[in-house]
């Protein structure tokens, strides 16, 4: 194995170990099972992690043999947040689907291999049981919130997701892995995803996905009502309401994350007031 591939390598393991590890929140999780989730050898895993650890990627918390991700992680994110903060542009998109059609809209995110609910407005009387909460985390591909996203990624992210989180499900959920295919299928022709949970059989979903100027999915719009009125003529509405403010949010996604930039004030501070960096 040549230094350049095998340097990849290492960094496609990292990169599996942080997004494995994203999936189990602030609980963490215990090296077999992060080994078995990932299908590194437990060695590996541990030398992995532990180089992870050195540099605050990774953390242990105090008393426990348990791995999750570290103050690092937090600390990236906050630098980039308003290069990328959806839930800020998408804000007035939700309101008004909800207002429009009088059901409940949530905004989500890819996180790793789930979906990570961002933002949720609720616009309608109806008295649902709602199975998706603010900060929820569902693995992609369950319900039609994360079948969005999934659908309109490369096949083989898809395929690398489909294989993870299928060791992950419920033995009852098998059955939504095993009909992947022809769910992203239906979904890539209708623009947008539709689901109606099993165990909750009262409530439906619809989604449609938020694409950046490349075509790649970055979030996804989902409203949910009452099974028997999410289908026919509101169905057709409601999805179109939901792709018209997907695509603005895209629109605005796009605009924000070329402009914005965010000044090195230290910079400034280090050089002094010159001529050549005095703010005009």
């Amino acid at each position: 194995m040549s230094a350049g591939t095998e340097g990849a390598q290492s960094i496609a393991r990292a990169a599996l170990l942080l997004r494995a590890l994203s999936t189990f929140g602030t609980a963490g999780s215990a090296l077999m099972e992060i080994s078995a989730l990932t299908g590194l050898a437990k060695a590996t895993a541990h030398r992995m992690l532990s180089a992870l650890v050195e540099q605050r990627l990774v953390e242990r918390p105090p008393g426990t043999r348990r791995y999750r991700l570290g103050p690092d992680i937090f600390a990236f994110g906050i630098g980039i947040h308003e290069c990328y903060d959806v839930q800020r542009l998408a804000g007035p998109s939700l309101e008004r689907v909800a207002s429009e059609a009088g059901v409940t809209v949530y905004l989500g995110v890819r996180s790793g291999f789930d979906m990570l609910c961002l933002a949720k407005v609720e616009g309608s009387a109806e008295k649902l049981p709602l199975l998706l909460h603010v900060n929820d985390r569902w693995p992609l591909g369950i319900g039609s919130f994360s079948l969005a996203m999934l659908a309109f990624l490369p096949e083989r992210e898809i395929a690398e997701i489909i294989a993870f989180n299928g060791q992950r499900v419920r033995d009852e959920d098998t059955l939504t892995y095993s009909h992947m295919e022809a769910s992203i299928r239906k979904t890539r022709r209708n623009g947008y995803a539709k689901r109606t949970m099993r165990s909750y059989r009262g409530i439906a979903g619809v989604a449609a996905p938020v694409f950046d100027a490349r075509g790649y999915p970055i979030a996804s719009l989902c409203a949910v009502s009452a099974a028997g009125r999410m289908n026919g003529a509101f169905l057709t509405s409601v999805a179109q309401k939901l792709k018209r403010e997907a695509t603005l949010i895209g629109q605005l996604y796009e605009s924000g994350r070329l402009q914005r930039q965010q000044e090195e004030n230290w910079r400034v501070a280090v050089r002094g007031s010159s001529p050549a960096h005095r703010p005009e």
